[in-house]
C-alpha cells in the first residue's frame, strides 16, 4: 500500500514526503512538474530516489484513477491548487483546478475505497477579519473575497457531500501564511518569505511590504505536522475541517526579529496594510488531533535562514 500525494512536488508536500519516507512508507508524488518543483530543493538525492514520481494533471481524472490503482493507494494527500494570483487572472482555470480537481480526488478515493483523503483548505474561506468577533472557529460563516477562497469553500462543501453520499473520509486544513525555505509559489506568502527571509539570508537588501499588516505565521513543518496527524489518526474522521496556524505578528514585528537574528541585514519595511485574516481558533485541532505549533516566528525564521545559508556553505546564525 502507498500514499499518493497529488501536487506531490509542492512546498508542504515535500515535508510530508520526508516524514512518510522516514517512517518507511511508500510514497507516490503526482504532479505536473516532477523535475523542478520545491521538493527537489528540499529533499536530499537519497530521499528523492525513494519517491515514485508520476507526471500528471489533477484535471485528468482517468489518469489519476489509473495511478491510484496501479500503486495500490491507501491514503491520498491533496495539495494541487491554483493559488490566488492564478485564480484572479484566470478564474475559469482556477475553478477547474481547485473545484473539479478536488472532486476528481474525492471520486478516485470513492472508487478505490481509499482509507482517507487529507487536503489543504485555506483561511481564505473566512474573508475579512472585521466580519468576526474574537477568534472564529470552524463553524463560523464563510465570507470569501476572492475566487481562491470561494473555491476552497466549495471544496469543504463537496468533502461533506462525498462523506454523506459515498462514505469518503476526509480531513481538510485551513492553513494560514505558510513560510519556510524554498517556497516557490503564492502571492503574499512567497513575497514575504522572499523579502523577509531569503534575501537577508543571502546578504541582499530587502524591501518588505505592508509593515502594519497582522500575519498568522505558520511554519511549513507545522503545516506538514497537521496533515501527518490526520493521516495517522485512528478511527473514523467523517469529513472534518480544522483551523491551524502559528504566531500572529505584524510584518514589521517579524522584520525586527529577523534584524535581531541578522544584525547586518539591510531590511526596509514599508508602511501600510493589506487586507488579511490572521486570528482564528485552533482549539478543535488541538483537542481532536493533538496539533500544536512547534515554531514561533523566531524559531521558524532561524531555521529558514540557516537552511538558505547552509546551501551557500555558510555557518548557521
Amino acid at each position: 500500500m502507498s500514499t499518493l500525494l497529488v501536487g506531490g512536488g509542492s512546498f508542504i508536500g515535500a515535508h510530508i514526503v520526508r516524514d512518510l519516507l522516514a517512517a518507511g512508507e511508500r510514497v507516490v508524488a503526482y504532479d505536473l512538474d516532477v523535475r523542478h518543483n520545491a521538493i527537489h530543493r528540499i529533499l536530499t538525492p537519497a530521499e528523492l530516489a525513494r519517491v515514485t514520481f508520476v507526471p500528471g494533471d489533477v484535471l485528468d481524472a482517468l489518469g489519476l484513477l489509473q495511478v491510484a490503482r496501479r500503486h495500490e493507494v491507501r491514503d491520498i494527500v491533496h495539495l494541487a491548487a491554483a493559488l490566488i494570483p492564478t485564480c484572479q487572472a484566470q478564474p475559469a482555470l482556477g475553478v477547474r483546478v481547485n473545484v473539479d480537481g478536488f472532486n476528481h480526488v474525492l471520486e478516485v478515493a470513492h472508487l478505490i475505497g481509499a482509507r482517507r483523503v487529507v487536503w489543504a483548505s485555506s483561511i481564505a474561506v473566512y474573508g475579512p477579519q472585521s466580519r468576526y468577533e474574537g477568534d472564529p472557529d470552524e463553524d463560523a460563516p464563510h465570507w470569501p473575497t476572492n475566487v481562491y477562497g470561494a473555491t476552497k469553500s466549495m471544496n469543504e462543501f463537496m468533502a461533506r457531500h462525498y462523506h454523506q453520499a459515498f462514505g469518503v473520509e476526509s480531513v481538510g486544513f485551513r492553513f494560514t501564511v505558510v513560510y519556510g525555505a524554498w517556497r516557490m509559489r503564492g502571492a503574499l506568502a512567497y513575497q514575504l518569505g522572499h523579502e523577509l527571509l531569503e534575501k537577508p539570508a543571502h546578504g541582499e537588501a530587502a524591501r518588505v511590504p505592508a509593515g502594519d499588516t497582522p500575519i498568522n505565521w505558520q511554519h511549513v513543518q507545522d503545516a506538514a505536522q497537521a496533515m501527518l496527524l490526520a493521516l495517522r489518526h485512528l478511527g473514523p474522521v467523517g469529513a472534518r475541517v480544522y483551523n491551524t496556524g502559528g504566531e500572529v505578528l505584524l510584518v514589521r514585528e517579524a522584520a525586527a526579529i529577523v534584524q535581531r537574528l541578522l544584525p547586518q541585514a539591510r531590511i526596509e519595511v514599508e508602511p501600510g496594510t493589506i487586507p488579511t485574516f490572521a486570528r482564528l481558533s485552533i482549539a478543535r485541532a488541538q483537542k481532536e488531533l493533538g496539533y500544536q505549533p512547534r515554531y514561533d516566528f523566531e524559531t521558524g525564521a532561524r531555521q529558514t535562514i540557516d537552511e538558505y545559508r547552509g546551501r551557500q556553505g555558510l555557518p548557521p546564525i
